[in-house]
């Protein structure tokens, strides 16, 4: 005989739930920090690769005029992009150099509801500028965004 309310195998069904929502959770966290390893990893190689483009000056600079040799700059950018295995782009826009990347990672609970991959993009700038009115040389200066 059944009694009138019966509540067995009810604690079972509550922390079976309450397991499956916290292991929920901590994949979200932990994917979450993925995402932001990805972010950081893509800001910093693209801040690293514009440093070294900003490296390649020609000798301009030393009568006064940003002498950006583009060329190298762009290449140096670009094989500081590849050493890293990062994607991303290289301009050069008067005396500014952009680098933007793309970095991704793999998730690692979020393909359960069908996210593999968490992506994350960087953009990092170096703009020369040629020192103080009347003095000759000219100086890199970072623009990290």
């Amino acid at each position: 005989m059944r009694r009138p309310h019966d509540q067995t195998g009810s604690f079972t069904l509550t922390f079976a739930v309450l397991t499956i929502a916290l292991l929920a959770m901590a994949g979200l966290v932990y994917d979450g920090q993925r995402q932001l390893t990805a972010q950081r990893r893509a800001d910093a190689v693209a801040a690293e690769a514009a440093r070294a483009a900003g490296q390649e000056i020609d000798g301009a600079t030393l009568i006064g005029s940003p002498g950006l040799d583009r060329a190298r700059a762009i290449a140096a950018a670009r094989d500081h992009l590849t050493a890293a295995g990062i994607a991303g782009t290289v301009s050069v826009d008067g005396t500014t150099i952009v680098v933007r990347t793309n970095a991704t990672e793999q998730a690692a609970i979020l393909p359960l509801v069908g996210i593999t991959t968490l992506e994350a993009t960087g953009e990092a700038s170096v703009e020369f500028v040629t020192g103080l009115p009347g003095q000759p040389g000219g100086i890199s200066v970072p623009n990290s965004s």
